[in-house]
């Protein structure tokens, strides 16, 4: 229990699935917040209740469910969605050299506590409250005690807003950051005049990219179709489904998502849900799942049945940026890492997550990688922007 310096008492109770929660108290908690919030898709209880319920998390996949709600008089107040971790896999805040170390040592970094969405790199709210920030700092302590007394290793909370820096930096927290590459959408009134704005070089590499799919947009050649929950069959799922887990086998990785997945999150939220397939006479080459909000377009994953030169570029990038463009979002986050981008008119945007290490020893050691760290990624910030892709 929290008391103090709250006014009135505050009670932690851990929900081992996410079930646990009432759905309508934890939007109310997202409507009380910040606008941005209350449609952000990756916070929503549907979203995370779709991944417990298609078993695309949960223990036997390293991904217990704990999310931290915290209670006054079984009122809901704030709540964090949380999982104990047995490995760092979905996470794109990456660990394994500090896993390593532990294991070198003779000590167990598994379990270890994690705040965060699931197989998601995209800023968000991660302490989803109301309460005044003396209160949430009381939260943010009541969760390190919490990991602490439950013999976990260390506790991360990643992708966090700009809002939540303050939440989290309380003593001992270490800070890290990171580089995406997201497009943002000056008010263009086409992909063309977003075209205009480039340098002359890139402008004639992406038309040159774009060429085969553009010039042969016809029932005989490329066609690109976008559906929504409502408008995907079983079969687009199903067939979307296989084709993300090609992408996966092909490069030996782990599809940790299911097809249950899909169709929930079709089924809960059709509006924010969005599928793009690709077809060529007529038969689906390839497929992009993309989630939004009421100002952003997040893309997620790909795959494909058949390599075809570009068509990723074409499928997650260009297709997305006209349908940011077409509904007038503000901007577009494509996913994690990818130099690549930068190239294609997205820009480098840095993420920011917070780790509370017990062991005081490789806290310490680890705080001053992190300043290494640092240091590197403030070079690759200054270089990213020397090359940046727009005339000004």
């Amino acid at each position: 229990m929290i008391s103090q310096p709250l006014s009135q008492p505050i009670t932690l109770k851990p929900a081992l699935s996410i079930n646990e929660i009432d759905a309508k108290d934890w939007q109310d908690l997202l409507s009380a917040g910040d606008s941005a919030d209350a449609d952000h898709p990756f916070v929503q209880h549907a979203f995370l209740k779709a991944l417990e319920d298609s078993a695309s998390v949960g223990a036997e996949s390293g991904w217990q469910p704990c999310h931290l709600a915290f209670y006054r008089d079984d009122k809901l107040v704030a709540v964090m969605p949380n999982y104990i971790k047995g490995h760092s896999y979905g996470e794109y805040v990456f660990d394994w050299t500090w896993a390593d170390a532990f294991q070198r040592n003779g000590l167990e970094y598994y379990p270890k506590a994690l705040t965060a969405v699931p197989m998601t790199p995209v800023t968000g709210p991660r302490l989803i409250s109301s309460l005044q920030s003396l209160e949430r700092a009381a939260l943010i302590q009541a969760a390190v005690q919490w990991s602490e007394q439950n013999h976990l290793s260390s506790w991360h909370v990643n992708f966090i807003t700009p809002e939540e820096y303050s939440d989290f930096s309380c003593e001992q927290m270490l800070e890290r950051w990171d580089i995406q590459f997201h497009w943002h959408n000056q008010e263009y009134g086409s992909f063309d005049d977003f075209l205009s704005h480039l340098k002359a070089k890139k402008r004639k590499n992406i038309l040159r990219e774009r060429r085969p799919f553009l010039e042969d947009e016809s029932e005989q050649g490329w066609q690109f179709c976008w559906l929504n929950g409502h408008t995907a069959s079983t079969e687009d799922w199903q067939l979307f489904y296989r084709m993300y887990r090609n992408t996966f086998d092909r490069k030996g990785g782990w599809a940790q998502l299911s097809v249950r997945f899909f169709e929930q999150c079709a089924r809960a939220m059709p509006e924010q849900t969005l599928l793009l397939l690709a077809k060529y006479r007529g038969k689906v080459i390839a497929g992009a799942f993309f989630m939004r909000s009421q100002d952003a377009l997040f893309g997620r994953y790909w795959g494909c049945t058949e390599e075809v030169e570009f068509l990723h570029f074409e499928t997650c990038y260009y297709r997305g940026i006209e349908y940011a463009i077409k509904h007038g979002l503000k901007r577009f986050e494509p996913g994690a890492q990818g130099e690549h981008k930068l190239a294609r008119g997205f820009l480098p945007v840095k993420t920011h997550s917070r780790h509370y290490v017990f062991h005081p020893e490789f806290r310490a050691a680890i705080a001053g990688a992190l300043q290494e760290e640092d240091r590197w990624l403030q070079l690759r910030w200054k270089d990213y922007f020397d090359h940046s892709p727009y005339k000004s």
